[in-house]
C-alpha cells in the first residue's frame, strides 16, 4: 500500500514537495493544514515511513483533538497519547488512575518499538519519567512452556502496580486460583488467562470480562507494567531514607513528613502525588533519578512539531505553573523536592536530546511566503455546509439542503466525500436522509487510506464511514472532502457504553454478604448471616450457610439448598425484625404482602385492560423534520435511550393512547425523549403540556426545550408562580388560542383556567411527587390523550420484567460518558485551592457546587468563601430554609445569576444542572462512600471536564478507614460496587413508585427481593399462566463430601456466588455451563465439587417427581414422595417385582430400595438410575 499511496499524495503540489523534503532527510516546514487535516498529514507520514512517530503539540485538549483525528485516518490501534500527570496541587494522596494506564501505555509501546504515533502536549514533555530501565526490566515476553513459579509471579506483578483481587476486571488487575492465573496487562486489549502444568505454563487464553471465560488460545504475550512506580521494597527503603535526607535539608521536623512517610512504608504508594516518585530513584552519591521522556523516542522515530508558537507559549504558561507550585511549598514550609528533579531545564529540550524535528507545522505562515523555506499544502476549511445565522428551520426547507447541493457539485468533478457519522445509529439515520435527495452512496467500514486509494470513476463518491473528527476540510489536491455531521448538526457528547453485567442484581449482591448482614429464608423468615461454615457429619465433611434467629436460635442451611436463601434488602437503614425460627410471625407477614400484592397486581391488569378498548390519536409518520431534529441532539444516543424513543414513536403511531413510563437517572438523556415526542406532536398541530411537581424543575425543562427547539418554529411558554398574574392570563389565552405548541409548568396548569384548543401530549416528570388530586385528574388525562411519564428513580430490571405487559416501560440504565469519570483530588482545606477551584471553572463559563453540611456554619462559610474569592457571585441554599426562599435561590443559581452554590447535601435531589461543573466538599472524611458517590455525580453531565476536590482539615492524621474511602473514590471511574451502594435505595423506592403507592413497608417486612417474586407471581396468576400446585424443597442426604473446597475458591465472596449459581441452576444444561465456567476459572473440578454438581442434579430431578427427601443408609436408597407426586403407583409395583426385590412403599409415603454397601462413587449413579426409572412412565 505505501507504493501507492506515495503515488497518490504526488497529485498534491504541496504534499509532493514535503514528502520530497523529508525524503532528503531535510526539515520541512510546513504551512496551511487547517481542520482536521493534520491528523490526515501525520497519519500519511506514519503510514509511508511505518515508523514510530512523536507528535509535540502544545496543551492536553489540542493534543487528544489531534489524537481523534489521527486515530481516524489511520486506525484507533496506531494513536497513543501522552497525558501529563497534574502536580500542581499540593497533594499527598493523588492517584491518578486513567494518567497512569495511558502513560505506561506509551512507555511501554516506545520501549518495544511499536510503530506508533504518540502525541505529547507540552506539559508532558516537560515532566521527567521514571528511568527507561526500570519499565525495560520489568517487560517480559510470557509464552507457553515457559517455566513460572506462582508466588514469585505474583509479587512481581504487585511491585508492577498490579492489584490482586478475586476477578479480573479492569486493567490493572490480577487473580491467582490455584493453577489458574489471570492477569490483565493495561497495554493489552483485554484480559489473559494462565493455566499451570505444575511450574509450566501450559496454555495462554484471551479472556471475556464479562463472563469470566476464556477464549482463543495465544503462543505469548508482552508482560508490561501496570504503572509507572515498580515499587520493589528496596526502592521503598530507598524512598524512605531520601525522604529522611530531604526534610533535613528543608530543615522541617519529622512530623511534617509523618503522613508521607507512612503511606510509603504501609504500601500506600501508589496513590501519592507523582510530585514525589524521585524519591524512589536518587541514589545516597546523589545520582540517578527520573529521566527525560526524549530517552524513549526511538532513534530512527520521527519528531513532528505542531504549532510553534502555540508550543512556546504552552511552555511559558507551564513553567510559571511549576514556578508558582514551588515558590508557594517553600512559602508555606512544606516538604517539596527539587524543580530540576521533576522537570527538564529551559531552552530547547530536543536540542538538549540531541534530536532536532524532521516536520514543523505552522499554523501562521512566519516570514516572506516564497523563500522556499516553507511547504505550503492547500487546504479548505469553509465548506459553505452550515447557514451562517442560527435561522428558523420552516418546513419546506431544511438543514441538509445545502449540504446535498455541495455533496453533488463535489462529486460531478470526480472528488471523494467521505462524509463521517458518529455511530451505526447515525449512519443509518443519515443514509435514510440522504436517499430523498438521490445521492449515490456506500457505506464503508473500510480502513481510510484503502478507501482514499479505491478507484473513483468520474462521478466521484460519497462514502458514509464511522468516525469522529474536529472539523472538516477539502484537500482539492487529491480530490477529496472529509465532511462530518457535526459541521452540519452541532457537536456531539459520547457517552459511555456500560459495562455488560456479569451476573444479575440480586446475585451480585449476594456475593457482597458479610457476617452481620440480615439474610432471608423463604420458609423460616429474615436471620443474621454468621458465615459459611464447615461442619463434620460422621466422617463427612460439607458446607453449611449459618443463620442466627432470635434468641440465639441457630439454622445450618447445605450449600445445595442456597436458593431458599436471599440476602435482605430494604429501604435505607431500615432494621428488620428478626424472626423467630418455628415462629408464626414470618408466615403471616408473607400473607399480609401477598394479599397487598395481588390488590396492586389486580388494579394495574384492571387499568391495562380498559386501555385496550380506548381509541385515541394516531399521529404522523415520522418524516424528514423529524430525522434532522433528532441528528442535531448534541450527544451520541445511547442503546437504550435510542429503544426509549423507538418505543414512544411506534406508540404515537398507533391508535390506542400511550401511556408510557421512562426511568432513568437524572442526566441520562430521558428530556431528550420527551422533547422529539412532543416536537412530533407540534408537527402535527397537537399541543403539549410538561407538567413538573417544582418551579425549579419546570424552569430547569423550560430552559432545556427553548435551547433545544431554538431553530425550529416551535412556539414555547411556561406557566409557574415566577409569572406575574397579567402575564399568566396573557399565557393562558395563548393555549386557548393554539398559538402555544409547549407549555411547561407546574400543577397550576391542572387548575380549571387551563383550557387547550387541541391537547394531544401531556409530559408527566416525577408523577410520585404530586399530590392524591393531582393524580386523580392525570388518571382522568390518560384516557383522552398520551401520556408520557420521566422518573429519575431506577426501576430494578426484577420488577421491570415481572410487569412486562402491564405498564409499558422503557428503561435508560446507560450513564452518559464521563459521568463517572470525574477527575477528583483530595487536599488539605486551603482558601488559594478553594479560590483556584471556583475561577478555573468560571472561566470555562461554569459553575460550582460548594458542599458544607453543617447549617449552624453555613453562613460563616459563605463569607469565608467571599473573602478567598470576591468576584465570584455565591448563593446559599439549606433544607432548613422556608421552602419558597430555598425555591428562589436554586432557580437563580440554574439561571447563571450565582457562581456558586453554597449548599448542604439537598443538592442530592435530582436537580440537572449542565454548566455546574465543578464540585468542592467541606470535610470529606465525614461522609461515607454511597454519600460521596452520590454527591459527586451531580457534577460532569456536560461536555466539559468535571472537577471534584474532596477538602479534609488541615494536618488531621485522617484513620485508615476514611484514607481507604478518599482512595476509593478518587479511583472509582466505572459504575462498579460504589454506584449500586448508591442506587440500592432508590431502586426499592423505585420498586414502590412503579406499582403506584409506597410499599417500603411491605418490602422492609419481607426484604425487597423475596416482595418482587410476590409480585411477579401475582401478576403470573392473574394472566392466567399454568403455576405449580406446591412448591418442592428437596433434601438430599447421601453421606458424601459435596462442597467448594477453600484451596480451590478462596475468595469468600466468589464461593458464596458460587454456591448461590450453582443452586439457582435448574437443568443439566445450566449445571454444565456452570461445571465449563468453574474448569475454565479455577481448574480442574476436586471430587467435593463434581458431588455437589451430581447431588444439585438429583434435586432438580426431585423436583420434577415431587420428591420431597432422599437419603442413603448403607443399606437402602429411601425417597420421601409428596402426596400429589406425578409417579405411577403401577410403576412401583413393576419396579419392585422386576428390578428392586424387597422394595417398599410406606402409608407415609416413603419409598425404601434395597442397596446395600454402596461404594462412595456408585452412590450417585444409583440415585439417579433410581429416579430415571420412576420418572419413565
Amino acid at each position: 500500500m505505501n507504493a501507492e499511496l506515495h503515488k497518490l499524495l504526488q497529485a498534491d503540489p504541496g504534499l509532493r514537495a514535503a514528502l520530497e523534503r523529508i525524503g532528503r532527510g531535510d526539515e520541512a516546514r510546513i504551512t496551511g493544514l487547517k481542520g482536521s487535516s493534520k491528523g490526515l498529514f501525520i497519519a500519511a507520514l506514519h503510514a509511508l515511513s511505518a515508523r514510530a512517530t512523536a507528535v509535540l503539540c502544545a496543551g492536553l485538549d489540542e493534543a487528544r483533538s489531534l489524537a481523534q483525528d489521527a486515530a481516524f485516518f489511520a486506525g484507533g490501534d496506531a494513536v497513543l497519547l501522552m497525558p501529563p500527570w497534574d502536580l500542581m496541587l499540593p497533594d499527598t494522596l493523588s492517584p491518578q488512575k486513567d494518567v497512569e494506564r495511558e502513560r505506561i501505555r506509551v512507555l511501554s509501546t516506545l520501549i518495544a518499538k511499536t510503530p506508533a504515533i504518540v502525541i505529547i502536549p507540552r506539559a508532558a514533555l516537560l515532566q521527567r519519567v521514571v528511568p527507561r530501565d526500570a519499565v525495560t526490566g520489568f517487560m517480559s515476553t510470557v509464552s507457553i512452556g515457559d517455566t513460572l513459579d506462582r508466588d514469585l509471579f505474583a509479587s512481581k506483578l504487585s511491585e508492577g502496580g498490579y492489584r490482586r483481587v478475586p476477578l479480573v476486571e479492569e486493567g490493572g488487575d490480577f487473580s491467582v486460583r490455584g493453577n489458574v492465573i489471570d492477569l490483565y496487562p493495561p497495554t493489552a486489549p483485554g484480559p489473559y488467562r494462565l493455566l499451570l502444568a505444575g511450574d509450566e505454563i501450559e496454555s495462554i487464553r484471551e479472556m471475556d470480562v464479562a463472563s469470566q471465560r476464556s477464549r482463543k488460545e495465544l503462543a505469548e504475550f508482552t508482560l508490561t507494567p501496570a504503572r509507572e512506580l515498580i515499587l520493589s521494597e528496596e526502592l521503598r527503603k530507598k524512598a524512605l531514607r531520601n525522604l529522611r535526607i530531604r526534610a533535613g535539608e528543608l530543615g522541617l521536623p519529622v512530623r511534617a513528613v509523618d503522613r508521607l512517610a507512612e503511606m510509603i512504608a504501609n504500601g500506600l504508594a501508589s496513590s501519592l502525588n507523582p510530585q514525589f516518585y524521585p524519591l524512589f530513584y536518587r541514589d545516597e552519591a546523589g545520582t540517578g533519578g527520573l529521566e527525560a521522556l526524549t530517552d524513549y523516542l526511538p532513534g530512527d522515530g520521527l519528531v513532528v512539531v505542531d504549532d510553534p508558537l502555540a508550543t512556546a507559549r504552552a511552555d511559558e504558561k507551564v513553567r510559571n505553573d511549576i514556578a508558582r507550585l514551588f515558590i508557594r511549598a517553600k512559602d508555606e514550609e512544606k516538604f517539596h523536592l527539587d524543580e530540576s528533579l521533576l522537570f527538564l531545564a529551559e531552552g530547547d529540550v530536543l536540542r538538549a536530546a540531541g534530536r532536532s524535528p524532521q516536520v514543523v507545522l505552522e499554523d501562521i505562515e512566519v516570514g516572506a511566503a516564497d523563500d522556499g523555506e516553507e511547504v505550503r499544502i492547500r487546504v479548505e476549511t469553509d465548506l459553505g455546509l452550515r447557514p451562517k445565522e442560527p435561522a428558523l428551520i420552516q418546513r419546506e426547507e431544511s438543514l441538509l439542503a445545502p449540504v446535498a447541493e455541495r455533496i453533488r457539485a463535489w462529486t460531478s468533478e470526480g472528488f471523494l466525500v467521505c462524509y463521517l457519522c458518529a455511530g451505526e445509529e447515525e449512519r443509518l439515520r443519515m443514509s435514510h436522509l440522504l436517499e430523498d435527495y438521490s445521492l449515490p452512496m456506500t457505506h464503508s467500514e473500510e480502513p481510510f487510506f484503502r478507501e482514499l486509494l479505491a478507484p473513483r470513476g468520474t462521478p466521484g463518491r460519497l462514502v458514509l464511514c464511522e468516525g469522529k473528527i474536529a472539523g472538516g476540510f477539502a484537500l482539492p489536491g487529491l480530490r477529496l472532502v472529509v465532511v462530518g455531521e457535526e459541521e452540519i448538526f452541532g457537536k456531539k457528547a459520547r457517552r459511555r457504553r456500560p459495562a455488560r453485567s456479569r451476573e444479575g442484581y440480586f446475585l451480585q449482591s449476594f456475593g457482597e454478604l458479610n457476617e452481620g448482614d440480615f439474610v432471608v429464608h423463604t420458609d423460616h423468615g429474615i436471620g443474621v448471616y454468621r458465615g459459611l461454615k464447615r461442619l463434620s457429619v460422621g466422617a463427612i465433611e460439607n458446607d453449611f450457610l449459618l443463620m442466627e434467629y432470635l434468641a440465639g436460635d441457630r439454622l445450618y442451611i447445605p450449600v445445595h439448598r442456597l436458593d431458599q436463601i436471599q440476602r435482605y434488602i430494604g429501604p435505607d437503614g431500615h432494621e428488620p425484625r428478626i424472626d423467630k425460627l418455628g415462629g408464626t410471625a414470618w408466615e403471616t407477614a408473607k400473607r399480609r404482602v401477598k394479599k397487598a400484592v395481588e390488590e396492586i397486581a389486580e388494579d394495574l391488569v384492571a387499568l391495562y385492560a380498559a386501555r385496550d378498548t380506548m381509541k385515541g390519536h394516531p399521529f404522523s409518520a415520522v418524516d424528514r423534520y423529524y430525522e434532522e431534529f433528532a441528528s442535531s441532539f448534541e450527544y451520541e444516543e445511547t442503546p437504550d435511550q435510542a429503544r426509549a424513543i423507538e418505543d414512544v414513536n411506534l406508540d404515537m403511531d398507533g391508535e390506542k393512547p400511550m401511556d408510557r413510563l421512562i426511568c432513568g437517572d437524572a442526566g441520562f438523556g430521558k428530556t431528550e425523549v420527551a422533547i422529539r415526542a412532543a416536537f412530533r406532536a407540534a408537527m402535527d398541530g397537537k399541543q403539549t403540556a410538561v407538567l413538573v411537581p417544582t418551579t425549579i424543575l419546570a424552569e430547569q425543562h423550560y430552559l432545556t426545550f427553548r435551547t433545544r427547539l431554538a431553530k425550529y418554529p416551535v412556539r414555547l411558554e411556561t406557566l409557574n408562580r415566577f409569572k406575574t398574574r397579567e402575564q399568566q392570563k396573557l399565557v393562558l389565552e395563548k393555549i386557548a388560542k393554539g398559538t402555544v405548541d409547549i407549555v411547561v409548568g407546574t400543577h397550576r396548569l391542572l387548575q380549571k383556567d387551563v383550557i387547550f384548543k387541541d391537547l394531544g401530549l401531556v409530559v408527566i416528570d416525577e408523577e410520585q411527587r404530586f399530590g392524591v388530586t393531582h393524580k386523580e385528574k392525570l388518571k382522568k388525562l390518560r384516557t383522552l390523550v398520551d401520556v408520557l411519564t420521566l422518573t429519575a428513580t431506577p426501576i430494578p430490571r426484577t420488577l421491570q420484567l415481572s410487569l412486562v405487559g402491564i405498564r409499558d416501560l422503557s428503561i435508560i440504565h446507560t450513564p452518559p460518558e464521563g459521568r463517572l469519570s470525574i477527575k477528583t483530588w483530595v487536599l488539605e482545606f486551603d482558601d488559594e485551592v478553594i479560590r483556584k477551584a471556583i475561577l478555573d471553572e468560571t472561566a470555562r463559563g461554569g459553575q460550582v457546587f460548594f458542599i458544607h453540611d453543617r447549617v449552624n456554619s453555613i453562613h460563616h462559610m459563605a463569607r469565608r468563601v467571599r473573602q478567598a474569592v470576591p468576584e465570584a457571585k455565591i448563593g446559599v441554599a439549606h433544607g432548613q430554609m422556608p421552602s419558597r426562599e430555598l425555591e428562589d435561590v436554586m432557580v437563580k443559581f440554574l439561571r447563571k445569576e450565582y457562581d456558586v452554590l453554597l449548599c448542604t447535601t439537598i443538592i442530592g435531589s435530582g436537580i440537572d444542572i449542565p454548566a455546574a461543573n465543578t464540585i468542592i466538599v467541606d470535610r470529606a472524611d465525614r461522609f461515607g462512600l454511597a454519600q460521596l458517590y452520590q454527591i459527586r455525580g451531580r457534577v460532569g453531565r456536560s461536555k466539559e471536564e468535571a472537577r471534584a476536590y474532596l477538602l479534609i482539615p488541615p494536618g488531621a492524621m485522617l484513620s485508615p478507614d476514611a484514607q481507604k474511602r478518599l482512595t476509593v473514590i478518587k479511583e472509582f471511574t466505572e459504575p462498579g460496587s460504589g454506584f449500586r451502594i448508591a442506587s440500592h435505595d432508590l431502586e426499592i423506592r423505585g420498586a414502590g413508585n412503579l406499582v403506584g403507592m409506597a410499599q417500603s413497608g411491605h418490602i422492609s417486612a419481607v426484604g425487597y427481593e423475596m416482595y418482587t417474586q410476590l409480585m411477579e407471581r401475582a401478576v403470573r396468576e392473574l394472566r392466567g399462566d399454568k403455576m405449580p400446585v406446591a412448591e418442592i424443597k428437596p433434601e438430599i442426604h447421601l453421606g458424601l463430601a459435596a462442597f467448594v473446597p477453600d484451596s480451590y475458591v478462596p475468595d469468600t465472596h466468589r464461593r458464596l456466588v458460587t454456591y448461590k449459581k450453582l443452586s439457582m441452576a435448574a437443568s443439566d444444561e445450566e449445571l454444565a455451563e456452570m461445571r465449563d465456567e468453574m474448569l475454565d476459572c479455577y481448574g480442574p473440578l476436586p471430587r467435593e465439587v463434581r458431588n455437589l454438581v451430581e447431588v444439585i442434579s438429583l434435586r432438580n430431578l426431585m423436583k420434577g417427581l415431587m420428591a420431597e427427601k432422599m437419603e442413603y443408609d448403607g443399606h437402602h436408597m429411601i425417597l420421601a414422595i409428596h402426596r400429589s407426586s406425578p409417579i405411577d403407583p403401577l410403576r412401583l409395583i413393576a419396579l419392585a417385582r422386576k428390578k428392586w426385590k424387597g422394595m417398599r412403599f410406606t402409608p407415609d409415603h416413603r419409598l425404601y430400595v434395597p442397596m446395600p454397601d454402596l461404594p462412595e462413587e456408585r452412590v450417585i449413579e444409583a440415585a439417579k438410575g433410581l429416579l430415571g426409572e420412576l420418572a419413565a412412565q
